[in-house]
């Protein structure tokens, strides 16, 4: 074998040397060079797993905070439909009470005037009856040709008036 060694050119003490060159260069690369790498791809993707997990915790957080948020704003507006609700059932109240107070002085005004009326009436009725009373006495002194007392015929006709008035119906 050493004859074909030497044939193709091949020394095996340099093959030998080259492989314990090779076997110690090995050694001295993990130790010196492949440890380290090796310790910060590790590190590395230490903190690439620590950072996609403070991102889910992140996600999730952010997650719920929106759905606190979103029970939060459902019940701002279920707390402003209320007081819409309040504000309208007020207002509401305050109409019927404007409408009432408007109501009672209308009644107020009508039965105040009703008896602005009633007075007049009665003021008016008691000018006709003395009118009536002196024409009806002046009539009477014609017709007679005399005169009566005055207060007597007053007293007649106011009579003869009263039995009028007290016969309608």
């Amino acid at each position: 074998m050493a004859e074909l060694f030497h044939r193709l050119g091949i020394d095996p003490k340099i093959i030998a040397s080259q492989i314990i060159g090779f076997v110690l260069l090995w050694m001295l690369l993990k130790k010196f060079l492949f440890g380290p790498v090796m310790g910060l791809v590790q590190t590395r993707t230490t903190e690439i797993k620590a950072t996609y997990d403070k991102a889910d915790a992140e996600l999730s957080a952010a997650e719920q905070l929106k759905s606190q948020l979103d029970a939060r704003l459902a019940a701002i507006e279920a707390e402003a439909r209320t007081k819409i609700q309040a504000a309208i059932k007020e207002a509401q109240a305050a109409k019927d009470d404007m409408l009432a107070e408007a109501r009672a002085r209308v009644e107020d005004t009508i039965r105040r005037g009703q008896d602005d009326l009633a007075r007049e009436r009665e003021k008016i009725l008691a000018e006709i009856r003395e009118q009536t009373v002196d024409l009806s006495i002046a009539a009477a002194g014609k017709i007679i040709g005399e005169s009566l007392d005055q207060a007597r015929h007053r007293k007649l006709v106011n009579d003869f008036i009263d039995q009028i008035g007290s016969a309608k119906p």
